[in-house]
């Protein structure tokens, strides 16, 4: 079995690395600190990720106590471990995405504290981006897509923890799923996390979908189709408790509508009438305006 050199541990699988592609990738790891790194090799992409190197925003640190404080679980993030633990823990998740059967990055080499993946091709979030001004209909149809895939990854007993289309690809026309760092299961139901997730997933659907009116109530059918009882159940207890913050999430909005206020305004109208609308789609589009 080959080796990058002492203290990085054996490749997985020796085959998948030649031996140039092994002399390069060592001179990465060696060479640099950078938390996630791209190596353009003259045959493919490959991508090196560090564990520990991240620095959270000054929220995180606080974010605990106030999910304690205000009595809003859904706001308890996921714990902070040391640079092994989390990369123990997000090499497991993967393992557990795939033996699921969703498509995840092939990890080529994986030490106490490192990992190399192969390349999984654009990601969902440059694929929308190109969709959207040339064809609205496939763009919009392919966030409801992903919906779709998400109620399927909570059917299965899974929750994402940051499901961003920015850590979505599409492998054989089906979303694949990446960046598994956080985990709110951890620290929460899985049900309760799993609506976490939708709620985060609409975050991205109602602020950037053509046809909000038709595409959110159907994103969300979608997810609901596949969703197991328990995270729909969690999402409506979680509707109902951001519903409560909406109109001082208003009154902020009135002083300063930053992009982040906007998306949870949009998100949050959304999710908390759509029971009652779903049938008749509902308009995000002057979230943040009303009230």
């Amino acid at each position: 079995m080959a080796y990058l050199g002492e203290g990085f541990g054996p490749i997985i699988n020796g085959a998948e690395l030649a031996d140039h592609e092994i002399a390069e990738v060592l001179k990465v790891l060696v060479g640099s600190d950078g938390r996630v790194q791209c190596l353009d090799l003259p045959h493919r992409r490959l991508w090196i990720k560090r564990q520990g190197v991240k620095v959270l925003p000054p929220l995180v640190s606080i974010q605990g106590g106030l999910a304690a404080l205000l009595r809003i679980p859904f706001l308890t993030p996921s714990p902070q471990l040391a640079p092994e633990a989390m990369q123990a823990r997000e090499v497991a998740r993967m393992a557990a995405f795939a033996k699921a059967g969703f498509a995840v990055p092939r990890i080529l080499y994986a030490s106490k504290t490192a990992m190399v993946m192969a390349d999984v091709g654009p990601t969902l979030q440059q694929t929308l981006k190109e969709m959207r001004g040339d064809d609205p209909a496939r763009h919009d149809a392919l966030l409801i897509k992903a919906a779709r895939q998400l109620g399927r990854v909570h059917a299965a007993g899974l929750s994402h923890g940051r499901p961003h289309v920015r850590d979505f690809f599409l492998r054989d026309g089906e979303v694949g799923f990446m960046d598994f760092e956080e985990d709110p299961a951890a620290v929460m139901p899985l049900g309760m996390a799993q609506a976490r997730d939708v709620l985060l997933y609409f975050l991205i659907v109602t602020s950037t979908a053509a046809e909000p009116q038709a595409t959110c109530p159907a994103a969300l059918e979608a997810w609901s189709a596949g969703a197991p009882e328990a995270a729909r159940h969690q999402l409506r207890s979680l509707t109902r408790v951001i519903g409560r913050i909406l109109p001082l999430a208003r009154l902020i909005g009135r002083v300063h509508m930053g992009s982040d206020l906007r998306r949870f305004i949009m998100a949050t109208e959304f999710l908390t009438k759509a029971p009652l609308t779903a049938a008749e789609g509902w308009n995000t589009a002057k979230a943040g305006q009303d009230g």
